[in-house]
Parts: structure tokens; sequence; C-alpha cells
């Protein structure tokens, strides 16, 4: 990547960190004339997900919606490692309008490519809408299962979740499912997920998505015109 073009974006990043909106959206902007100038796929479709994940903070949904369309769009010619990133910000925006169905299909889809790329980094990410959706989905003993797996993960390999935009949803799945759980049925569920495999996370996500009738490959597409839900 152009270092001028990509140190926009990390600025970008830092800025919305910081709960600096406007200096946020004007790094990315910057960034994203850079990036188009350069006529790089990539880095105009991570520089308008970053966008989109701080609109989608800000409660514009409609903004937040034509910044992934055509984030999905440039990507598509990117290579499967981009598209990660896309699909968790769209995982989020429909945990934060309540479709958990629709961010767990979506999680599916990431899931496969970071499968087939073994990328670590994104499977962490990946895990934070998975488990706000089962949040939502009431599926307790899954939750502490992901959190088992993300922990481990995180362990071994060092990989956090930096994007502070979603903390709220982390604390939230732990502290609810842990109360509802109780201590021992926590740690047991907790403890499975720590071994499990994306083998494993995509059975249940099957399991999941068959018993809410909804397509396994399906993908939301229309505009969200709700407001936010809470967990």
């Amino acid at each position: 990547m152009s270092r001028p073009s990509h140190v926009e974006h990390v600025f970008g990043h830092i800025e919305h960190a910081l709960g600096n909106e406007t200096p946020a959206r004007e790094r990315f902007v910057r960034s994203l004339e850079l990036f188009r100038q350069l006529a790089m796929p990539s880095g105009i479709g991570i520089v308008l997900s970053g966008m989109a994940v701080l609109e989608l903070a800000t409660g514009n949904a409609d903004h937040t919606e034509r910044l992934l369309d055509e984030a999905t769009s440039v990507l598509q010619s990117a290579g499967p490692w981009f598209m990660t990133w896309s699909l968790y910000v769209r995982a989020i925006r429909e945990v934060r309008y309540g479709s958990p169905d629709h961010a767990i299909a979506l999680m599916r889809e990431s899931l496969t490519r970071i499968r087939l790329l073994q990328d670590k980094f994104a499977l962490v990410y990946a895990l934070v809408p998975l488990a706000a959706a089962a949040v939502l989905k009431g599926d307790d003993a899954w939750v502490a299962r992901i959190q088992g797996t993300r922990d481990a993960i995180t362990e071994r390999t060092g990989v956090t979740v930096s994007d502070k935009s979603v903390k709220d949803l982390q604390q939230q799945a732990e502290q609810e499912t842990q109360t509802r759980l109780g201590p021992d049925r926590w740690a047991e569920a907790y403890t499975a997920g720590r071994t499990s495999s994306i083998d494993a996370l995509l059975k249940d996500i099957d399991r999941v998505l068959r018993k809410g009738r909804l397509p396994i490959d399906s993908r939301r597409t229309g505009r969200a015109a709700r407001r936010p839900a809470s967990l």
C-alpha cells in the first residue's frame, strides 16, 4: 500500500477510537482519495469499510449501507482476505439492528474464507459479532464456547480486537451469559470452546441457521432502516 494513503487510513481509525468523529471522517476521505488515485481496489474497499464502521457507530444506517455496498463491490476483485473485513462490518450492523440470523449467515461466509486462508487475525474479529448474535438468539452455552475459542486463539497468537466500537458487544455478551449460565455451566462450555475449531464453529452455525429456517447461504442486501437494537 502507498504510505500516505495507508497512514491516513490508520489515523482515521485512531481518531475514531478516540471519539473524534469529524477528524476521523476527514482522514478516511483523504485516504480514500489517495487510494482512488492509485486505482487500488484493496485499499479503496478497506477504507470504505472503515468509514462504514464510523457511520454505523454514529447511527447513520443509510450511509453505512451505501458504503458497505460500494466496499463489497470493489473488494470482489481484491481477493478473499479483504472481503472478511467487509463481512465483519456487515455482521456488526446486523447485530446492532437486531438481525442475529443474518449476522450468523454472514459470519458463516467469512469463516469459510478464513478457514481457506488460515487467518487467525480475521478469526478473532469474526467471533465478536458471532458471539453477539448468539446472545440475541438466547444460546448462552454457544456464547461461552465462542468466547473460549476466541480467548484460546488470542493466547496462542497474541491477536486481540482493537475495534473499540464493539467493546460493548464483547462485555455485554460475557456478562449476561455468565450470569444466566452460572459459574459451573459457563466454565464447562467455555472450556469446550477452547479446543474448538473452525469446522466446529461452522457446524454450530449450520445448526442454528437450520433451526431458524434461514438458508445457510442467505445474505442481507436490503437497506437497514431500523433503529439499533440493544442486546
